[in-house]
């Protein structure tokens, strides 16, 4: 009938149009929904960003090399606050904001209102799962942002997962967000991975499974030897060296380590400062993706995972160590299984992933002190001791701070207003003695902190990190290369590089080949991720996606 009214001609164009309408639109449908279905997001637990050079020759073709050939690097990121510590660290990368907003103001604070000090997760209404120990009393309550994972489940109605896994609780809850499905982390005294009722009332089969086949103990069992010929591991100092905290029975800091004796003596710690900490960490990932079915349909999931074993072996044999090189060969491994695993089960073009770090780490004053290089260790107990007779012979006798923590200083507003003494001169006061106090570099106060400053990295990183409603009235910073720290070993915290430089990786969906030379804040990974995957920004995230990493359509 058509056919008699319209001519030939007419009714192949009406169908070339249609035709075209209908690719068009299914192309833009294609276009609309186009994400990756899993997001994994890595993070190194004290990872210096001149780890991936130092050791470049020693590592495989398929871990850190393969992010670098095939992904994005930015070579210059730092963290834009202080304390640089693994709670923040973790708070910041998945909500895009600093402790300012995001209230993980370190690992523990002083907490005024309740008179002692808090730890970051805990949560004492909360129930563990998996264990009868306080260890699972955790939830991310005092998390005052969403995250990353908040913001994929509201995307997705919360049909997509959220998991969040490390040997640290802090690590595996704060990534995952409010909302997550799970995280799970290592109960040290069974080797377990256990959660709390924050997230479910019983642990899954899989998980049960896992903990049933003891892999701590079966990788523990051998104990810890070098990977390669002592030899050969020529980046580092030799194996008996002063820096380095002696974990050993044989009363020296040296390779091999009896692991299954460490862990009668010190529980499943001593297991988690080994690099087997990653293996476990890795292993258990992989049955997360497999059982929970991670980017396996059409709802966006997130799985984080945080490698928390470089951080424990790095604070006891610090950063020139074997120990320490030996354990990013062995990560180096375990980052390249992981890829693999991914790769064959969703597909490369199928998820996207980031790794980084939570904070770098100082180099052992001892050791640098030992060669000449000018820094020395902070004497706490001296400057608090000082400092108290010093307040009490100008203002009378009196408990004038209640905690010095965190190189933060609580004043007691209680005693002030009883005294009727102004907050102002007490702050002027500590300022004058703290700044000529062997080791400090500068001191900012809380009345200063709430104005703007002179934009130098400390008062900016001081400004990021601060929270009126949870930090001190004053912030000290050290010297470079000070501490407050043993002899042996090292630690972290500071606005310096040493502390801030980080790397951070891309790979996968939506990943441009290439490396960004230019500043990058730890802040702009979440908006890249959300950028990607086409979903809201978390609600208090920074708004400089990582243009030179995202690939356009």
């Amino acid at each position: 009938m058509l056919d008699d009214i319209i001519p030939d001609f007419k009714i192949d164009q009406m169908k070339n149009f249609t035709l075209i309408i209908l690719l068009s639109l299914l192309s833009f449908c294609t276009e609309a929904q186009e994400q990756p279905k899993l997001v994994v997001g890595v993070v190194v637990d004290q990872m210096r960003m001149d780890y991936i050079y130092r050791y470049w020759d020693k590592y495989s073709e398929d871990g850190f090399k393969k992010l670098m050939r095939e992904g994005f690097l930015c070579k210059n990121a730092h963290y834009n606050y202080i304390p640089t510590y693994t709670g923040p660290g973790h708070a910041s990368i998945f909500t895009g904001s600093t402790p300012m907003n995001n209230g993980i103001i370190a690992n523990n604070w002083f907490d005024r209102n309740e008179n002692r000090m808090v730890y970051c997760v805990a949560d004492s209404t909360r129930k563990g799962v998996g264990t009868k120990s306080d260890q699972g009393k955790m939830s991310p309550s005092r998390l005052l942002a969403p995250t990353l994972g908040d913001a994929f489940k509201v995307s997705t109605q919360f049909r997509g997962k959220s998991i969040g896994i490390s040997i640290k609780d802090r690590a595996a809850i704060l990534p995952a967000g409010h909302s997550a499905d799970g995280a799970y982390w290592m109960d040290f005294e069974t080797g377990n991975f256990i959660s709390s009722d924050h997230y479910m009332e019983n642990l899954p089969k899989w998980v049960k499974t896992f903990n049933g086949h003891k892999n701590a103990d079966k990788l523990a069992k051998d104990g810890w030897q070098t990977l390669l010929a002592i030899e050969k591991y020529t980046e580092s100092t030799e194996d008996n060296t002063p820096y380095e905290k002696i974990y050993n029975e044989n009363g020296y800091p040296v390779f091999p380590y009896d692991l299954p004796r460490l862990i009668k003596d010190k529980a499943y710690y001593a297991f988690a400062n080994s690099p087997f900490g990653n293996t476990i960490v890795r292993q258990f990932a992989e049955q997360a993706i497999i059982n929970e079915d991670l980017g396996n349909d059409e709802f966006l999931d997130l799985l984080t995972i945080s490698f928390s074993s470089p951080d424990i072996i790095g604070h006891a044999f610090g950063p020139q160590s074997i120990e320490i090189e030996d354990t990013y060969i062995r990560l180096d491994l375990e980052i390249a299984e992981l890829i693999s695993s991914l790769n064959e089960r969703i597909g490369q073009d199928n998820y996207t992933l980031f790794l980084t770090a939570d904070h770098a780490a100082a180099q052992v004053p001892s050791y640098l002190k030992d060669h000449k290089i000018p820094t020395d260790y902070f004497e706490t107990e001296r400057y608090e001791k000082e400092l108290d007779a010093r307040l009490n012979s100008t203002f009378g006798e009196g408990e004038w701070i209640l905690n010095y923590s965190n190189q933060q200083i609580f004043l007691n507003q209680n005693l002030i207003e009883s005294q009727k003494v102004d907050e102002e001169d007490i702050l002027k006061e500590i300022n004058k003695f703290s700044i000529n106090f062997p080791g400090v570099a500068s001191v900012l106060s809380s009345s200063e902190l709430q104005h703007p400053l002179p934009q130098d990295q400390f008062a900016s990183m001081a400004q990021n990190g601060w929270s009126p409603l949870r930090s001190g009235d004053m912030v000290i910073q050290f010297l470079p290369g000070w501490m407050e720290y043993g002899n042996q070993g090292t630690t972290h915290g500071s606005s310096y590089n040493y502390d801030s430089h980080v790397p951070i990786f891309f790979y996968g969906f939506g990943i441009k080949h290439g490396v960004e030379l230019n500043p990058i804040e730890i802040t702009q990974i979440a908006p890249t991720i959300s950028i990607i995957t086409s979903t809201a920004f978390p609600m208090l995230s920074d708004h400089r996606p990582i243009i030179g990493a995202i690939k356009k359509p």
